[in-house]
Parts: structure tokens; sequence; C-alpha cells
């Protein structure tokens, strides 16, 4: 049984805010000067701005295909392309 739609987009929008979140954070990390340290930086700042803004996006149309914009296939050949 899936859930009520309601809860899809509760659920949609809170990864959009957390991904956004994320995104913010990374690229402010990504930018600060590195230190002159012998000591392993565990994170890669960039690669998770990129990835975090991947799943921006993934969230953002999957929230617009929630509220009834349709962004598959069919999107192409109604534009006339």
């Amino acid at each position: 049984m899936s859930p009520p739609m309601d809860l899809d987009l509760i659920i949609t929008c809170a990864v959009i805010a957390l991904a956004l979140g994320m995104t913010v954070f990374a690229g402010w990390k990504s930018g600060r000067p590195h230190k002159d340290s012998h000591k392993t930086q565990w994170i890669s700042w960039p690669l998770m701005t990129v990835l975090s803004a991947a799943v921006l996006v993934f969230a953002v149309i999957h929230g617009m295909n929630l509220m009834g914009m349709h962004t598959g296939q069919g999107t192409l050949n109604r534009l006339g392309l």
C-alpha cells in the first residue's frame, strides 16, 4: 500500500530542505582555504557539493511531478522538439 500523496510531498520538501542546506554548507566548506597540515581530509567537499546539488535537482523534479507537472518522456513531443 502506497503512502498518501500528502506524505510524499512532505518527505520531498524535507529532502529538498536537507539537500539545499547540505549544498550550501559543502559549498562554503569547499571554498575555505586549506590548512597546511599533515592531517588527511576524510571528506571531499567539492564532491559533496556536486552530489548534494544532484540530489537537490532530482528532489525538485520529483516535487514538480507530485504537484502535477509532467517532466517525463512525452515532454519533448509536446514542445515540438
